[in-house]
């Protein structure tokens, strides 16, 4: 088991509170995941997975499962990391940008988002037709 896994899953706890625990659990393999793949990608996180006892096929559904589970939401796990995270710039000048992605070349995906370290975190979404 990845010592990052462990630690993530330690910390986000102090957050993040589902209805179903093993929904943390999984949310922080997922992460430790991404981090040490540094991929969004699916298949590349399948060598971090916890389980290595499945193969691919249900490290895959075990991951399609969370993604496209309904009772898994940004508000349950994204919006308390977020307000924490916030909270450490309280009085601080902070930088917004909208960033900006075309879907399927019909809809327009805006989100305002903080510039932190080189990188953009979204903050809301709004969407428009293109």
């Amino acid at each position: 088991m990845p010592a990052l896994y462990l630690q993530l899953q330690e910390q986000l706890r102090q957050w993040i509170t589902p209805d179903d625990k093993r929904h943390l659990t999984v949310f922080a393999e997922i992460v430790a995941a991404i981090l040490l793949s540094s991929s969004a990608a699916l298949h590349h996180w399948l060598p971090w997975l916890v389980h290595r006892n499945c193969n691919a096929r249900s490290h895959m559904e075990r991951l399609s499962y969370f993604v496209n589970n309904h009772r898994i939401t940004a508000t349950t796990f994204y919006e308390p990391l977020l307000k924490h995270f916030l909270a450490s710039f309280w009085g601080a000048p902070v930088e917004l940008t909208l960033d900006t992605s075309v879907l399927w070349d019909q809809f327009c995906l805006i989100e305002v988002c903080l510039v932190w370290g080189g990188r953009s975190l979204t903050l809301s979404q709004v969407s428009g037709g293109h």
